[in-house]
């Protein structure tokens, strides 16, 4: 949120922006050719307010209200409803045009009540719960994992749950939430205790989430005057879905029963002239080390973060100016050796208003994690409130 205009118990800001975006290449995904405009123009205004009701009631609101305007974009809009899923339990979602070329919708992301008494605090309703410490991929995230590559929603994803709090001291913390779901799969509870030892940050979880036991432990501390996080996790599923076999296209069923460990690495260093690198590494015991292309949809049953085995991140920033900062990331599947990298630039042009420019290359062979993806320029326009 940028500056905000607060009134007495009243606290409201947020922003405006437009993101152009240009695909060079056709859209296919493993056979699935989608026949839409190399341009596409998203206009986004978004609302947040606070409510300070009592000293220990606060309600917050946050709504985003999104306009897209892109050739045949209700054969996009119809490829991405059938490749996606989201975390919410309650309909808060408005489609308030949806016509073959133009798609718009409002959608309350963020409602909910804080409440807190002593070393008790209860949060109600919809809620961002980011219990991972990995600045790229959160193994032990179980409630709202999130995609870096979706770089325009700064918020990231939240859950509609009812999330407990219970402070043991000044650095340790009982958790302990639950979502709500249409079906035993999509209903999640874990608990988590966090402590300091060593100048570290640990912290412990336990739960189940689509149908399956989760048992994680994550730290985050200094190395070398740097920041050093982890994330172990360990999987027991009992698992039932359907996919689809990208290369024959026929649908397969799939039943995991075998225990398996997701785990991150993540170190970043600020030099003195504001040089910035940052390094993580994602082993996932569930990935391929085939073409991981290939069984991309089958992380939207299992709740994987990537379908391969392994990935590592790269990303070098640097402050040019005060007022201009340079960024290139890129990661890489070591095992089918596709990669996709961002290179990208913001600017701030005057007090609240800032110029983001960013691209997705891409390379790998057809059925890689990123092979066959076309390139991607954006350039958005932002304004705070």
């Amino acid at each position: 949120m940028g500056s905000s205009a607060q009134m007495s118990d009243l606290e409201i800001g947020g922003y405006a922006k437009d993101l152009l975006t240009y695909t060079d290449g056709p859209t296919e995904i493993e056979g699935f050719a989608l026949d839409i405009g190399k341009w596409q123009n998203t206009v986004q205004v978004r609302l947040n307010a606070s409510w300070y009701a009592t000293n220990t009631l606060t309600i917050t609101s946050q709504a985003r209200h999104m306009f897209t305007y892109q050739n045949n974009m209700k054969t996009l809009r119809a490829f991405q409803d059938l490749v996606s899923t989201d975390s919410y339990y309650f309909d808060f979602k408005w489609n308030w045009l949806e016509k073959n070329d133009t798609y718009g919708f409002s959608e309350i992301d963020r409602l909910y009540v804080d409440w807190y008494m002593a070393d008790l605090e209860v949060i109600a309703g919809r809620q961002r719960i980011a219990w991972g410490t990995c600045l790229v991929w959160n193994p032990t995230d179980l409630f709202n994992p999130f995609d870096i590559l979706d770089f325009d929603y700064e918020e990231r994803p939240g859950t509609d749950a009812v999330h407990v709090q219970y402070y043991t001291g000044p650095l340790s913390q009982f958790n302990l939430a639950i979502t709500p779901g249409r079906e035993s799969n999509d209903v999640i509870y874990a608990g988590r205790y966090t402590t300091n030892r060593w100048n570290y940050d640990f912290a412990f979880i336990a739960g189940r989430q689509r149908n399956s036991l989760r048992l994680g432990v994550n730290w985050a501390g200094q190395l070398a005057d740097g920041g050093f996080r982890g994330e172990i996790l360990y999987s027991d599923p009992d698992l039932s879905y359907t996919t689809i076999n990208l290369q024959t296209l026929t649908w397969a069923q799939v039943h995991l029963t075998e225990p398996y460990l997701t785990a991150a690495l993540s170190y970043d260093y600020t030099f003195p002239n504001s040089f910035y690198i940052h390094t993580e590494y994602l082993y996932n015991g569930l990935g391929t080390t085939e073409k991981a292309g290939l069984r991309r949809f089958d992380i939207i049953y299992t709740g994987e973060l990537t379908p391969a085995r392994q990935s590592v991140f790269q990303e070098f920033a640097y402050q040019l100016t005060p007022l201009l900062r340079a960024d290139l990331f890129i990661i890489f599947n070591p095992n089918d050796l596709s990669w996709i990298a961002a290179p990208s630039l913001q600017y701030s042009l005057a007090t609240n208003w800032e110029v983001y420019l960013l691209a997705f290359p891409s390379g790998g062979e057809q059925g890689t994690e990123y092979g066959g993806y076309p390139t991607q320029y954006f350039a958005r326009l932002k304004f705070s409130f």
